[in-house]
């Protein structure tokens, strides 16, 4: 390997990409109903195209696994270990609740630590969605035994109160406990390039050589490659980027459209384009076939971007809400919710709006919209946050709305007062025996009435997928295709997927009862579809 080349001053020109392809990407876009074979299909291909880690888990994607694609999470895990050797994958933990709302005990940290590593985890990333180091702190120190090196998140959010000194404390604060990275993460893209110009340089100061620094920024009000390219101006090193299909609006920015900003900036990738092209090909194709979205790039507007930035509500969980208020016939009150939501997060002490806390302002705003009278009824979970059981927020709760939700009677609580008590001896002792680790974790984190529909419909996974020829994927989905009568085909040179999903696109938009003749490129097709 040749030498890396130096910037002035002794940065690094070589730029380290951390691909999120098969975690971030379809968790915030297609809500995370991809199956393990369409990943591990193309997880060689991600693992040869020079990346520097691969992020391929996450609490939400263990869930849609168990509850909606009927797949075994650790499985998947395996699999994909098995598939990229001498890769290095990441996992994403969700702070104490690592799956759900539940906070757990160290004992189910520790242990899901370790059945990580055995899968074949290199790197935990952590966040906390208040930024508070005593629920994370143990995290660090008990992954690092196993041989895991951590990353401790800074969620980022915009307030009054999220200053850049406020960020360069909790930088500070994550030092302290050890962690080998520090990555600065605005889940809710409302990062602007004028605020990283200014952020990114105060936590520079604090990190200095202590640790990596690594930034991450979605894209929902269309500024998240700006981010990314004011932080490369600046001397960040590793970003975070996805495949094309699985780029922009909720998720992140394009992994070729980020290399083309390093090169403009006369910086290194080091990236296997073609390889990287074989990926947003492969997932056009994937897209296109399974009928899941590609997003446009949103674009930048000031009045879009000011309404936005007063909530914070992450887009999945917008798309949520809309869906739960059209079933009730309340989706003209979505507008009125947005607003209270704003409200309600000023109000109680503008938490990050990541999970959990980004539910709890939403379902407090909606209740306050649809009941007429705000908060006539406090959720279990909002009261437990202005008692403490999440942690401390970023600014107090207002003294009147505190007043409302709390019941006489209610006291402090202290997040981390039982976190060293044992749990999982008890949880055997009543629940098991289980089979392993890894099982005995599942029944943790799922009700038993989720686990035992997950065994009824546990479906078997191909454990050596292969990443079909695109020709023969597209005659697979072509014959499989309700309404096609026939077919004849011409393809005198090679196709890739991305021609395989422009044709499988053309296909589908022909009306019933005709018979068409398309070119493609160097592709003849004739099909008939009947009436």
């Amino acid at each position: 390997m040749k030498p890396l080349r130096k910037a002035p001053g002794g940065q690094s020109n070589v730029v380290e990409i951390i691909d999120e392809t098969l975690r971030d990407g379809p968790q915030s876009l297609w809500a995370s109903r991809v199956n393990t074979e369409t990943l591990v299909s193309i997880a060689p291909t991600v693992a040869q195209a020079g990346f520097t880690q691969m992020v391929v888990g996450s609490g939400a994607l263990f869930e849609a696994a168990v509850k909606f694609l009927s797949e075994d999470p650790w499985e998947r895990l395996r699999l994909i270990r098995a598939a990229t050797p001498g890769a290095t994958l990441r996992f994403l933990i969700r702070g104490r609740n690592l799956m759900g709302w539940r906070r757990l005990s160290n004992d189910v940290i520790d242990v899901f630590l370790e059945c990580l590593r055995r899968a074949g985890i290199d790197w935990i990333m952590v966040f906390d969605g208040l930024n508070d180091m005593r629920n994370i702190q143990h995290h660090f120190p008990s992954a690092q035994k196993l041989g895991m090196k951590v990353a401790g998140i800074v969620c980022f959010s915009e307030s009054p109160v999220h200053t850049d000194e406020y960020f360069a404390a909790r930088t500070q604060d994550l030092l302290d406990a050890g962690v080998d990275a520090v990555l600065l993460y605005d889940a809710s893209g409302v990062m602007t390039p004028e605020r990283t110009h200014t952020l990114v340089p105060a936590l520079q100061r604090v990190i200095g050589d202590r640790a990596d620094f690594e930034v991450t920024a979605h894209c929902a009000t269309g500024l998240g490659a700006e981010c990314l390219a004011e932080g490369l101006r600046l001397g960040v090193r590793r970003i975070f980027t996805a495949g094309r299909p699985l780029a922009y609006a909720d998720s992140i920015p394009a992994t070729l459209d980020m290399v083309a900003h390093a090169t403009e900036l006369g910086l290194e990738t080091r990236l296997d384009l073609d390889r990287v092209r074989e990926i947003d090909d492969y997932f056009a194709w994937i897209a296109c076939a399974q009928d899941k979205r590609v997003p446009r790039a949103v674009t930048y507007a000031p009045d879009d971007y000011h309404r936005y930035v007063s909530h914070q509500i992450p887009g999945g969980m917008m798309s949520n809400m809309v869906r739960q208020l059209s079933d009730l016939g309340l989706q003209h009150r979505f507008p009125e919710i947005l607003e209270e939501a704003a409200q309600v997060r000023r109000e109680i002490g503008y938490p990050v709006m990541v999970t959990p806390l980004s539910q709890l302002v939403g379902v407090q705003a909606t209740l306050n919209v649809v009941e007429g009278e705000r908060y006539r009824t406090i959720p279990q979970e909002l009261r437990m946050y202005a008692r403490g059981y999440y942690g401390r927020p970023a600014s107090p709760i207002e003294p009147n709305v505190l007043d409302r939700i709390l019941q006489a009677g209610d006291t402090p609580i202290d997040p981390s007062a039982n976190f060293a008590e044992p749990y999982l001896d008890r949880f055997r002792a009543e629940e098991g025996p289980f089979v392993s680790d890894e099982e005995m974790l599942l029944a943790v984190f799922n009700s038993r009435e989720t686990l035992e529909e997950f065994q009824r419909k546990r479906r078997p996974i191909d454990g050596m997928p292969q990443l079909r020829n695109p020709i023969r994927a597209l005659l697979g989905e072509l014959g499989s295709r309700r309404g096609v009568r026939s077919m004849s085909i011409r393809i005198p040179v090679a196709l890739s997927y991305a021609d395989a999903a422009d044709v499988l696109a053309s296909v589908d938009a022909c009306p019933p009862g005709y018979r068409y003749e398309l070119q493609h490129g160097p592709l003849d097709l004739t099909i008939e579809k009947k009436a």
